[in-house]
């Protein structure tokens, strides 16, 4: 009896063991990491801290918030490494890629098929352009077709720019009319001052962003027209750097998987602008 239960035991074992092995799955294993990001045990990510919800800084206090600084962390904890964050210009993060100051972006960054000639992207987050006004002229502005001959303050620097300019050469100077006239400012922030101070009647930003200023800013900005050319956010990579590109595509993938992903979103209420699975350069992946 004793040996028939000291072999029961062994075999228990033995099941216990195996299944155990077979749980370390890929979802378990580390992610393969270029060596000069193993070495330092930490990824340099480049970031514009003036777009909120996405990243942005609370006045008085200098740490980054927001969806990509979340997104970004989860994925430095999937890889098992530190993340820092590179604070800079807007129209300065893809050169800092270019010139390896930062080992990626992710930034509110289109991915557009002109940027996919020189960088690689992982699209992460759906977005789109959207105009909108203030309170004080939303009477006079119903639609898109109402701003012509007016001022659009927006950065040029932005997709928000060329795809209103597109959208006014085909639907306002195609017919004969007058089309928007840009007025180039440095940020989202000095566009709302411009039609504050009256020297813009209208600015385009993201919808989730316009949902945030809405929210801090309950009824001073109203939306007009539709959501134009809906387009994926991308974490941006040099054409090069394929490790690096595809140790980040497996931490996306993970935490996706693992629900962190969606519980970020949920947080920042942008729970609608999820990818239903992570593409490269608007391609599925194995």
């Amino acid at each position: 009896m004793k040996l028939s239960i000291h072999r029961l035991v062994l075999a228990v074992v033995a099941c216990l063991a195996l299944p155990g092995a077979a749980r370390l799955s890929a979802a378990e294993k580390p992610i393969t990491l270029p060596a000069a990001v193993k070495a330092k045990g930490q990824v340099t990510v480049g970031i514009n801290g003036i777009f909120a919800p996405m990243e942005f800084k609370n006045p008085g206090s200098e740490d980054l918030i927001g969806v990509d600084v979340e997104i970004a962390q989860a994925l430095g904890k999937a890889m098992g490494v530190k993340v820092a964050f590179d604070d800079q210009k807007f129209d300065q993060l893809l050169p800092s890629v270019t010139t390896d100051r930062v080992d990626f972006v992710i930034s509110g960054l289109s991915d557009t098929a002109v940027r996919r000639k020189t960088f690689d992207f992982i699209d992460y987050f759906i977005s789109g352009t959207q105009a909108y006004t203030t309170k004080a002229f939303a009477k006079d502005f119903k639609k898109l077709e109402d701003f012509s001959g007016k001022t659009l303050a927006v950065s040029a620097s932005t997709d928000y720019w060329g795809t209103m300019q597109k959208w006014s050469q085909e639907n306002l100077e195609a017919k004969g009319k007058p089309g928007f006239t840009l007025l180039a400012v440095d940020s989202e922030a000095t566009a709302r001052l411009q039609m504050v101070q009256g020297r813009a009647q209208f600015s385009a930003i993201s919808p989730e962003v316009l949902g945030w200023l809405s929210k801090q800013n309950p009824g001073q900005f109203v939306p007009v027209g539709p959501v134009l050319a809906p387009d994926p956010y991308g974490m941006c990579f040099k054409k090069d750097n394929v490790e690096l590109r595809t140790a980040v595509l497996e931490a996306f993938k993970r935490i996706i998987k693992d629900g962190t992903y969606k519980k970020i979103l949920a947080k920042w209420e942008v729970s609608q602008s999820a990818v239903p699975e992570p593409l490269v350069n608007g391609e599925k992946q194995p």
